[in-house]
């Protein structure tokens, strides 16, 4: 009689954790969200079930979340979760719809004729989650060119756009480009003042250079004005010139003593 009565009892409770375990299943199922999830590039993207799912917590230390094959790159990427090997599967969707936020340098920029510039140089600041690059923008033939050189001496407007990797484009940011004539001397270095004995030979090119702020170097277009006779002592002036394309000339003296030999 003992015995029936502990069946019993066994027997209940095992009916009683099988209908529990039904109600779990049945009456209180997990249910997604929604089926597809949007984040922006650069968000980071939760781990936390809840944010998946709506059940009630104690259900929610049950579910597995799957987001192994989920990347942080633009794209749409398949996620799972599973409840008591029960698996329900949804995306995951990266992406990137915000434009880029820029600030210029200032709003207007002199230049010299012949003056290439790039428009990147002219930005003092993006925001953006993703690689940038910087154009200079027509509109009229829809043209971006990443750098532009002016040869008219004029003021000009300029469009300058930024881009970011996945296609969002800034505001069109106007800048006044005013272009001059370029009036600044090239540099003539390593010219100095020389002391040598009778006989001594001096190269004069020796050590110079001559450097343009647009061209470069331009020595090979030096001129050396004067000479010196080595075999008379007296003090010989050499002049340096040079002429950059756009008429501006550089100049640089230099003094050379020739001196008596001492006998003494």
């Amino acid at each position: 009689m003992q015995n029936r009565l502990i069946i019993s009892i066994l027997t209940a409770f095992i009916l009683i954790d099988a209908l529990l375990i039904y109600l779990v299943l049945t009456i209180s199922p997990i249910r997604l969200k929604r089926e597809s999830f949007v984040y922006q590039y650069g968000e980071e993207i939760p781990v936390d079930v809840a944010e998946y799912v709506n059940a009630n917590p104690s259900v929610l230390q049950n579910v597995k979340l799957d987001l192994s094959s989920v990347s942080k790159e633009v794209g749409t990427y398949p996620a799972t979760i599973e409840y008591f090997g029960k698996k329900q599967s949804f995306q995951i969707q990266v992406v990137d719809t915000i434009k880029p936020k820029v600030q210029l340098k200032q709003v207007q920029f002199n230049i010299e004729v012949g003056q290439t510039i790039k428009a990147k140089d002219l930005i003092k600041k993006i925001d953006d989650q993703s690689k940038t690059t910087v154009y200079f923008y027509d509109e009229e033939t829809q043209k971006k060119s990443k750098s532009k050189t002016f040869y008219t001496e004029k003021s000009y407007i300029e469009k300058i756009i930024v881009e970011d990797a996945h296609g969002n484009q800034s505001a069109a940011l106007r800048v006044k480009i005013v272009v001059e004539a370029n009036k600044v001397l090239p540099i003539i270095s390593g010219v100095k003042d020389e002391e040598i004995q009778i006989g001594e030979v001096l190269d004069l090119k020796k050590g110079v250079k001559a450097i343009d702020d647009i061209e470069g170097d331009i020595t090979s277009r030096m001129i050396i004005s004067g000479e010196v006779n080595n075999q008379v002592p007296g003090v010989y002036q050499i002049v340096y010139t040079v002429s950059d394309k756009d008429g501006n000339i550089g100049k640089a003296v230099r003094k050379v003593t020739v001196l008596e030999n001492d006998d003494n």
